[in-house]
């Protein structure tokens, strides 16, 4: 029996999921297997990493809607890379719809992507993207 998949990597797994997403028009569920194959310990996660994937994919528009409410008006969301955005978007369904996951938990995992996977100022626009949907 091998190692068992932390949540933190499971989280990394659905974002990039939900990153390829953004990006192409494949089928989730093949992303979703294609992923497997790779990463076989993600079957300890499979139910939240298929949760939050499908639904950042139904949610999208709502979930696109609430980043823009909260961005200063010098930074349309156009400006906003596909990696923070599939952080953004995978925090804030996390936040709303994943019980388990303390809110502070999504948004410092949020941040922790944000500095494996974004630009150096990522982190902090993370943060404060986040904080604004979380106070609204």
């Amino acid at each position: 029996m091998g190692r068992r998949q932390t949540r933190s990597e499971a989280r990394e797994c659905a974002f990039s999921l939900i990153f390829q997403l953004g990006t192409n028009t494949e089928d989730p569920e093949f992303l979703i297997m294609e992923m497997l194959d790779e990463h076989p310990e993600s079957l300890d996660n499979i139910s939240y990493i298929r949760n939050v994937v499908y639904g950042v994919q139904e949610n999208r528009t709502q979930l696109t809607s609430k980043i823009e409410a909260v961005l200063p008006e010098n930074r349309p969301i156009s400006r906003i890379s596909k990696a923070v955005m599939s952080i953004l978007l995978l925090a804030i369904y996390e936040i709303e719809n994943i019980d388990d996951v303390p809110v502070k938990v999504a948004i410092n995992e949020a941040i922790e992507l944000a500095k494996k996977y974004a630009e150096d100022e990522a982190p902090s626009f993370v943060n404060g993207v986040l904080s604004g949907v979380v106070s609204k």
